[in-house]
């Protein structure tokens, strides 16, 4: 099983409840269906193949909890999404859909074919900033000064 967390980003400058980042885990069937769908993509001239999807759990970043790993924890997303779809090109992958009752497009970051013979977890999740790293606290006062 292969997991990845990846972002997930949207069209709206006016949507306020998004999703932050997508968790997907994918079994071998899925994982030789995006390769599948690349050759055929390369087959057919094309610049991608989409079809429905729903293998994504949504998550947003938790700010409030103390890092995993050095990565940003997450929480679940409380919103809805729909029309989720794997788009596959030649060379990567990536999902899409819309929030739920809303014309507000998401889509995650695309993912290299590559990455699905890698053993590890796909985590892009952001680093988090320990207390004291940040450009509001570089020089010991609560304000932030600028770089």
């Amino acid at each position: 099983m292969k997991k990845l967390i990846i972002p997930v980003h949207d069209n709206s400058e006016f949507c306020s409840d998004n999703a932050d980042y997508a968790i997907i885990d994918l079994d071998a069937k899925l994982i030789e269906r995006i390769k599948a769908l690349a050759v055929a993509v390369r087959d057919l001239k094309v610049y991608k193949v989409s079809e429905f999807n729903y293998v994504c759990d949504f998550m947003t970043a938790d700010w409030d909890t103390d890092s995993v790993d050095g990565k940003v924890a997450l929480k679940e997303f409380d919103g809805r999404m729909e029309c989720h779809t794997l788009n596959v090109t030649d060379s990567d992958f990536f999902w899409s859909g819309y929030y739920k009752h809303t014309d507000v497009r998401w889509e995650t970051d695309t993912v290299l074919l590559t990455v699905l013979d890698e053993p590890d977890v796909y985590d892009e999740r952001e680093t988090y900033a320990e207390s004291g790293d940040n450009e509001y606290n570089l020089h010991g006062s609560g304000e932030g000064v600028a770089p």
